[in-house]
């Protein structure tokens, strides 16, 4: 099964790429074991809250490190001062946006707590935590234009390291400021806020190594290069409102769970971090699938181009069957790890045949992402989500008041219409790029 050169490209980039990826979750269920055993369930809603937020804002750009990936893939081969005039024009993007939601920073976080919880206690300490966190910003955009560029001239084992050393800080971090220095949120907040800082160590390092990237008459080209410039921010633009959608959706499952209390938000918390395991771990091959398929779109290879999809769908299926199993028998307990408040546990274990729903139906769009991303098909994408956002708007007007659990069904609507959108895609994006009949 894994024998062919395709299989064993993509076993390559995503193997190491698998254990940077999960660390990523990890982080996050640490700060629920770490919060989970306090004195009050507050505490690990409240975080869960923020994150959330959080997420909603990181991962609205978090199209950076893919669509880095995707010009990287398709120009490696081509041109060194290319690739370095890319990072160039990316980083100029992301730095003004980072000085805006940073200006902005207090009317956000207001905002958007409005809009998702409720006054009191989880809102006043999600608020801090927040707060904290927003200063982060800088460093995780510049974390994934980096670790992109590195996947994208598959220099994965370095960008491995890299994660998992912020990650594994992060956690040491969650231990020393809960436990030893007896805080709360804010501790948890501001071993992330270290934790994602020390990325401008690693990048300092890489410059001095790779002097290249010190190039002024680049960097001047970067700017003036209109059109290629122009390019990037239409093509981040697009996937912005891909991922901001993506994210609202999020979003509002939890403003909707905390509408419930408490401890469904903590419950449904927990959970979602379930969901980010799997999603994690499964991104590794959507990576692997960006850069071969962009490489195979660069070099106008169809064939290579049918290889790597062949090979991205049996390596989802193969993970998805994993995951099933491993959660199967292993859910129960991993949950009375997190946390040991009973009303948590029986709501996250009475839901937890959701979370399955939802992985099995969004599983094929993960590995969609991955062969559009390096494809480019940037419209495609934005066009999709789009209309898979409007079939969960349609979903939740049929959520009850009363029965916290129909919306779940609604996050089930949105996964599935995703992956039946993308599916569809794919023959179209074959024949625009290659304009020949699609053999997958």
């Amino acid at each position: 099964m894994f024998t062919a050169a395709t299989d064993r490209q993509i076993l390559k980039i995503a193997i190491p790429l698998i254990f940077s990826n999960l660390s990523v979750p990890l982080v996050g269920f640490v700060d629920n074991a770490v919060l989970g055993h306090l004195s009050s369930p507050v505490y690990l809603a409240s975080a869960g809250l923020g994150a959330i937020i959080m997420s909603y804002i990181l991962f609205s750009f978090g199209f950076i490190k893919s669509t880095t990936t995707g010009f990287i893939s398709q120009i490696d081969h081509l041109d060194d001062l290319k690739s370095i005039r890319s990072i160039y024009q990316i980083f100029i993007i992301t730095a003004g946006i980072s000085i805006i939601l940073l200006i902005f920073k207090d009317s956000l976080i207001t905002g958007l707590l409005s809009i998702m919880g409720e006054t009191g206690v989880i809102n006043n300490n999600a608020s801090i935590y927040l707060d904290i966190r927003f200063w982060s910003i800088p460093a995780v955009f510049i974390r994934d234009i980096f670790i992109g560029y590195l996947i994208g001239i598959k220099k994965v084992s370095y960008a491995m390291r890299i994660i998992i050393s912020i990650n594994l800080l992060n956690i040491v971090l969650d231990y020393f400021f809960v436990y030893i220095f007896s805080m709360t949120v804010d501790g948890v907040a501001y071993a992330s806020l270290i934790a994602e800082s020390s990325i401008y160590i690693f990048i300092f390092y890489f410059v001095l190594k790779n002097n290249e990237f010190i190039n002024k008459k680049v960097f001047v080209d970067s700017i003036y290069k209109i059109s290629s410039l122009k390019n990037k921010i239409i093509v981040n633009g697009n996937m912005f409102i891909r991922s901001i959608i993506l994210m609202t959706c999020f979003a509002s499952f939890m403003s909707f769970s905390a509408n419930y209390g408490e401890i469904v938000l903590a419950a449904n918390t927990i959970l979602l971090n379930f969901f980010f395991i799997f999603s994690y771990g499964i991104d590794a091959f959507a990576h692997a699938s960006e850069v071969l398929v962009g490489n195979s779109v660069g070099e106008k290879n169809s064939s290579k181009y049918d290889l790597v999809i062949k090979s991205s769908f049996k390596f989802t299926y193969i993970v998805l069957i994993l995951f099933l199993v491993v959660f199967l028998f292993f859910s129960s307990n991993i949950i009375n790890v997190i946390t040991d408040h009973k009303e948590v546990i029986t709501i996250a274990s009475e839901n937890i045949i959701f979370l399955f729903l939802i992985v099995i139906f969004g599983s094929i769009a993960f590995c969609i992402d991955g062969i559009l991303i390096g494809a480019l098909q940037h419209t495609t994408m934005r066009n999709i989500m789009i209309l898979s956002g409007l079939i969960y708007s349609i979903s939740i007007l049929f959520i009850s008041q009363e029965n916290y659990v129909t919306i779940w069904y609604a996050f089930i609507a949105f996964f599935g219409a995703r992956s039946v959108f993308l599916l569809l895609s794919l023959k179209g994006i074959r024949r625009s790029i290659f304009g020949l009949k699609s053999y997958v």
